[in-house]
C-alpha cells in the first residue's frame, strides 16, 4: 500500500483557502485602499464651484476650515486643458472679506499633476474671510474672478517653505542655466535681502562682480522698479554681521543701498507684491520666477 502525501496536499488546500479570502484587487479606474485617505489629510473637502479667468475653467476646492490666524488650503484644478498648458499656468489665489477688502496675502499655486495646491493665511479682518480670488498671470493676461466661501470643514496646519533666513525662495534662468535665490522682506524697516545660489539647498553662492546690481520688479506696485547692490566693496555683511565677498565676487544685495533711497513704503505686515528680480552675469540675462514677496515679521 502506498503512503498518502499529506503535507503538499495541505499546502495547496491552504493556498486555496488563503486566495478565496484575499480581497479582491480594485478594477482600473477604481480607486485603491487609501485614496480616500490621501484626499483627507487637509481635513473635510468642501466644492466652491467652478469659475472662469481669461477663458479657462478651474473647479476650486476649499481643504478644512478658513480661520483667521490659521493657515488654510485649497485646490484649484483646470477643467479642459492640456498637460502642456497646464505646465505653463500661472497662478495665485487669496481670500476676501464681504466688502472685497483682501484679507490675506496672495499665495502662488504648487502644481502637483492637474492640481494646484494653495496655502494662506486669513487676517481678522472682522467680519472675516467671504470669497477666494484667483489670478492669472502670462503671455500679456492678468486676469482674475471670484467665488463665495461657503461649507465647514477642520484646520489643516502647513509651514510656508522658507529659505535659511527666513525669506522666499524661488528659482532663476538665462542662457541654458537656472539657480535659486532668497529674497527677505523686512516689514519694520522695508529693506530687502537678496541672496543667490546655484543649488535648490541655498547653499554655493551665485556670485556676481561686486560692482553688479539686480533689479526687481514690483508688479502690484505699478510695477515699479528698484535696484538692489552690495552693502560695501569691502565685506558686504548681511545683516547678522556675515561677510559675503569672494575673490571680489559676491552673490548678497539689499535694498536701499545709497543715500537718499527710502524704503518706507515697503514697511508693514500687511504688503504684498508679486515680483519678478532681474539680473546680468557675464553678458547673460537672468530672470527669476514670478513669485509673491512677503514681509519677514519682526
Amino acid at each position: 500500500m502506498k503512503a498518502v502525501h499529506w503535507i503538499p496536499l495541505l499546502a495547496v488546500l491552504s493556498l486555496v483557502a488563503c486566495s478565496e479570502n484575499k480581497p479582491a484587487a480594485p478594477a482600473a479606474g477604481e480607486p485603491g485602499p487609501h485614496a480616500e485617505d490621501a484626499s483627507s489629510d487637509h481635513g473635510d473637502t468642501t466644492d466652491l464651484g467652478t469659475l472662469t479667468v481669461a477663458g479657462k475653467e478651474f473647479s476650486v476646492v476649499r481643504l478644512g476650515a478658513l480661520v483667521p490666524g490659521k493657515e488654510g488650503a485649497f485646490e484649484v484644478r483646470p477643467q479642459g486643458v492640456s498637460a502642456d498648458e497646464i505646465a505653463l499656468l500661472n497662478l495665485y489665489l487669496w481670500v476676501e472679506d464681504q466688502d472685497g477688502n483682501q484679507v490675506s496675502a496672495a499665495a502662488k499655486g504648487t502644481r502637483e499633476g492637474s492640481t494646484f495646491h494653495f496655502h494662506l493665511t486669513p487676517r481678522d479682518s472682522g467680519s472675516g474671510p467671504a470669497r477666494v480670488v484667483l489670478r492669472l498671470r502670462g503671455d500679456g493676461t492678468d486676469e482674475r474672478a471670484s467665488l463665495p466661501l461657503d461649507g465647514d470643514g477642520h484646520d489643516h496646519d502647513h509651514e510656508h517653505v522658507d529659505g535659511p533666513h527666513g525669506g522666499v525662495p524661488a528659482t532663476f534662468a538665462g542662457g541654458g542655466a537656472s539657480g535659486h535665490l532668497e529674497l527677505k522682506l523686512h516689514d519694520d524697516q522695508g529693506d530687502l535681502e537678496l541672496w543667490l545660489y546655484h543649488d535648490d539647498r541655498l547653499t554655493k553662492p551665485f556670485d556676481l562682480p561686486i560692482t553688479a546690481s539686480v533689479e526687481i520688479e514690483l508688479v502690484d506696485v505699478d510695477g515699479r522698479k528698484i535696484t538692489l547692490r552690495p552693502r560695501d566693496d569691502e565685506k558686504n555683511p548681511d545683516e547678522d554681521g556675515k561677510p559675503n565677498i569672494r575673490d571680489g565676487r559676491t552673490n548678497y544685495f539689499i535694498y536701499p543701498s545709497r543715500d537718499g533711497e527710502d524704503a518706507a513704503w515697503l514697511r508693514g505686515k500687511e504688503f504684498q507684491s508679486i515680483v519678478i528680480v532681474r539680473f546680468a552675469r557675464e553678458g547673460t540675462a537672468f530672470a527669476s520666477e514670478e513669485f509673491v514677496a512677503r514681509p519677514h515679521a519682526h
